[in-house]
């Protein structure tokens, strides 16, 4: 019998080997996805594996790898693994302050850019850094100079005077440092003298533009030192070299073509041990906190979710998300492990949907932000159209959800705590329901659901949610209409899948099933030795070989979440009457507990306030408070409809925000939405409400990488709202 791969080195080898002229990855060009066979995969990973030796790369060496999805991504990720090294992949959109404490923390020897942005953030922070040795760009970056000039091979040549006037590219990019102080930009000797008398001569005409008190003298200043000079001395004044992603691909193309097998050797010897990546969680408040994988933790993941969710060599995935992050990462892991293909698009609906349609994918990973997105669309786009469409739309909506419900009812597939079925009446009940509405189901999916399913994949089997919760109006939704979205549930200390609903096993408003070796067990908040019946909501502690080697360098956080094997995932759950499914209700850090001891999982209460046309974003605040409040971000093409029926008049945003009207609108929404008859206590119910101009964003701090909120950061940010509607 043939052993089972113990790292992802002999995963690969054996996925090639198995499937080796099967499309592995689709890559799209001039609008139109290529295939990428296994065969040419693994060659190019081996190519850039051994160009990665070539320039001085070592085992065990620790290698940034700051990029968003693409080819390249997982092809470096591989590389760097088959040298035994560890990757410590971050955002593509990450800041030089993050690239300077991860990278530093970590222990980086070289770094893997995507490119520009990336590199300019990179030179702020460079004398932080001595240890980069080098420095590698999956994408070639601009730099000003004259034809005939010196230009190294990772960056690309662009004019900075045509017709003895300054190039549209230069001036454009003079505009953007003026701007963005961030900003670094990369030119010749000549350009740079170019620079300095243009700035001499036209650095007042360039401020009258800007908004700002500044001076011509200070904006120079700033601008020269920020103007990376390369020439043929650069490289050796510098303790980084830098190349392009193809300059390292081909200088190992060349030696294997001389019978190099040191990448080979290397990767044959990898242990189930080794660490091969440190991947920063986000985190909601202090600084992250580095998450220590290795070979095992994956293989774990590898060899026991396909065959539990049921992913097979036939499937085609549709890649939206980063490769960074967790999911997608370990999604992408497990179709190279079966011999399914994935082809990368991205989650915004005008490349998103047309990739949907070509593609027509069987599986997707996502996260609930997308499927939100997808279902308010829906929604809105029936607000559009003609009265019939709408009056249509609506009637198989409520006809859908009521079949659906008595449907799961009989089959039960609805999530019970505190029984293990539903009893005769409630059975009968539900049978009259799904045979007086079976034939209404049916005509309201051939005209309407139907229509909307070939729109977001006809032939998808299933998506995967997870990174976050659902909100049970969406579940509801995509239920309704016949689209399986299977929510999982995992961290990034458990690498990460835990459970997930399956097509067979699809319990609504679950995260499903443990895949199988992984134990968890439901705890008291206050005594983590105290097991709770199911049915009880308790902290959820998790066990086997998908739990993490531990924090790098940080044994205080380790031993704080992991004890006697088990790992304190710090999220609030209970498991079905039956112990088999699990339900998650909030995190233990997000808990509010207001003046008078009560505790609240803001969580259920922000997913139904969601459930609003009006309402876009919303957190629920009030720790230490005597009552809730909801901060809330509006929907505003919605909340300027509801301004034109109600003959509202307002000169801009912050105006209509602040009407007593709209105030009136929201107030009237919460207590519509979070009421007792909704389940609700009834100091769940009592809430003052905000009004918020802009969204919560990553770049504004307000939201994690995988869009959570930060909490902490909110709170503090909003001090003022929140004590003036909490009270």
């Amino acid at each position: 019998m043939e052993q089972e791969p113990k790292t992802l080195n002999e995963m690969l080898n054996k996925s090639v080997s198995l499937h080796g002229d099967r499309t592995a990855f689709k890559v799209k060009k001039d609008n139109r996805f290529e295939p990428v066979s296994y065969k040419e995969f693994y060659n190019k990973v081996e190519s850039f594996g051994t160009g990665l030796l070539a320039v001085g790369i070592e085992k065990f060496d620790h290698i940034g790898l700051i990029t968003d999805n693409r080819l390249e991504w997982i092809i470096s990720d591989l590389a760097i693994i088959g040298l035994r090294a560890a990757d410590i992949p971050l955002p593509g959109s990450t800041g030089y302050e993050d690239i300077s404490f991860k990278l530093n923390h970590s222990d980086s020897k070289a770094v893997i850019f995507e490119g520009e942005k990336q590199l300019s953030e990179f030179y702020n922070v460079e004398k932080e850094l001595p240890e980069i040795k080098n420095i590698i760009l999956l994408d070639k970056v601009n730099m000003f100079a004259k034809k005939e000039e010196y230009v190294p091979e990772w960056a690309k040549q662009f004019d900075f005077e045509e017709n003895k006037k300054i190039s549209k590219g230069f001036d454009s990019k003079l505009k953007l440092l003026i701007n963005n102080r961030n900003k670094n930009i990369l030119l010749s000797p000549d350009a740079k003298k170019y620079l300095e008398k243009y700035l001499d001569e036209n650095t007042e005409n360039l401020l009258k533009k800007k908004d700002a008190e500044e001076t011509g003298s200070s904006v120079k200043k700033s601008i020269l030192k920020r103007a990376v000079v390369i020439d043929r001395q650069y490289t050796k004044d510098h303790s980084n070299s830098i190349f392009s992603f193809e300059e390292i691909t081909k200088k190992g193309k060349d030696l294997l073509d001389k019978g190099d097998t040191l990448f080979l050797n290397i990767s044959k010897s990898a242990e189930p041990d080794d660490l091969v990546t440190i991947i920063y969680t986000s985190g909601t408040t202090g600084n992250p906190k580095g998450v220590m994988l290795t070979n095992k933790n994956f293989m774990h993941n590898i060899r026991n979710a396909p065959p539990a969710i049921g992913i097979n060599k036939e499937d085609n995935f549709l890649s939206v998300l980063p490769s960074w992050h967790i999911y997608e990462r370990i999604v992408e892991y497990c179709a190279i492990s079966v011999g399914a293909s994935t082809a990368y698009s991205k989650p915004f609906k005008q490349v998103l949907l047309p990739d949907l349609k070509a593609e027509k994918p069987t599986l997707m990973c996502s996260v609930p932000r997308i499927w939100e997105s997808l279902h308010k669309g829906i929604k809105d786009n029936v607000k559009k159209s003609s009265p019939i469409k709408r009056v249509m739309f609506n009637m198989a909506i409520s006809v859908g959800e009521k079949y659906k419900e008595a449907e799961r009812i009989l089959n039960n597939k609805n999530p019970l705590f505190d029984r293990s079925n539903y009893d005769p009446e409630e059975l009968e009940q539900a049978r009259r329901t799904v045979k007086r509405l079976g034939w209404k189901y049916k005509f309201a999916d051939k005209i309407v659901f139907k229509k909307i399913r070939e729109v977001i994949g006809e032939k998808l089997r299933f998506a995967v949610s997870a990174g976050g919760a659902l909100t049970e109006a969406t579940d509801i939704f995509f239920n309704t209409i016949g689209i399986k979205v299977c929510e999982g549930y995992g961290l990034t200390e458990t690498s990460p899948v835990l459970t997930g609903r399956t097509e067979k096993e699809y319990i609504m408003f679950t995260v499903g099933l443990p895949i199988p070796e992984v134990k968890i067990k439901i705890v008291d908040k206050y005594n983590h030795n105290k097991t709770l019946p199911n049915g009880e909501v308790g902290i959820v502690l998790t066990k086997g070989n998908m739990v993490m080697k531990g924090y790098y360098k940080n044994k205080e956080k380790t031993d704080e979440v992991i004890k006697d094997g088990w790992f304190n995932t710090g999220d609030l759950g209970k498991k079905t009457y039956n112990g088999k499914y699990l339900k998650l209700v909030g995190r233990i850090k997000d808990t509010i507990v207001l003046r008078g001891g009560e505790n609240i999982e803001p969580l259920v209460l922000e997913d139904k306030l969601n459930e609003s046309d009006y309402i876009n974003q919303v957190i629920v605040v009030g720790q230490d408070k005597s009552r809730l409040g909801a901060l809330i971000v509006p929907d505003i093409d919605a909340l300027k409809e509801y301004a034109k029926k109600e003959k509202i008049e307002y000169r801009n945003i912050e105006e209509l925000i602040e009407n007593e009207n709209i105030v009136s609108l929201f107030q009237k929404e919460q207590k519509r939405l979070v009421s007792k008859e909704q389940g609700f206590k009834p100091y769940e119910t009592v809430m003052g409400v905000g009004v918020l101009p802009q969204e919560f964003t990553i770049e504004a701090g307000d939201l994690t990488e995988t869009l959570k909120m930060r909490r902490f950061e909110i709170h503090e940010k909003y001090k003022e709202e929140i004590d003036k509607i909490c009270g």
